[in-house]
């Protein structure tokens, strides 16, 4: 939802109406589908509080993997095409490190996670280990440099 909105209004900018329009609509349904996530995840907490804060440690901890990690450009390495797109990414402000630590720390203020009580041991370590995640990677970020290499996109440009 924030990169599409980001890059809707890059678009927009730059005179690409048809684009700013695409990336407003998929905004949008992103909104939506966070929205039900949202809802979904706050009805597990009430069901079972424990298994909810370990899956969601679990998948903090496995990482969020985006579809167009998958994404595979003739000559290049699987994964190697959503690094160059990532860091561009990056380098334009249209998601970024901070962008995911921004939404780690709203999700843990959404759910309350620091006010649940009714834990497991192996619950109330996860609930942890879900607090003290921010900051852990806001440290690496710090450490984090976004390389500078310009990159022609095979499936961007026109034929040739």
């Amino acid at each position: 939802q924030i990169s599409h909105r980001r890059v809707g209004t890059l678009a927009k900018q730059s005179g690409n109406a048809d684009l700013a329009k695409m990336c407003g609509v998929i905004a949008a349904d992103e909104g939506r589908h966070a929205k039900a996530y949202m809802a979904f995840i706050d009805k597990i907490f009430e069901v079972d509080p424990n298994e909810m804060m370990l899956a969601f440690a679990d998948m903090m901890k496995k990482k969020i993997v985006m579809p167009a990690h998958n994404l595979k450009e003739m000559g290049l390495k699987m994964g190697d095409s959503f690094e160059h797109f990532s860091n561009a990414a990056q380098r334009l402000g249209i998601y970024t490190s901070k962008d995911y630590i921004d939404i780690m720390e709203n999700l843990i203020k959404s759910w309350n996670i620091d006010q649940i009580v009714d834990l497991q041991a192996d619950g109330r370590k996860a609930q942890d280990y879900l607090m003290k995640l921010p900051d852990r990677m806001r440290r690496v970020l710090g450490r984090v440099q976004v390389p500078e290499i310009e990159y022609e996109y095979k499936w961007i440009l026109p034929n040739r």
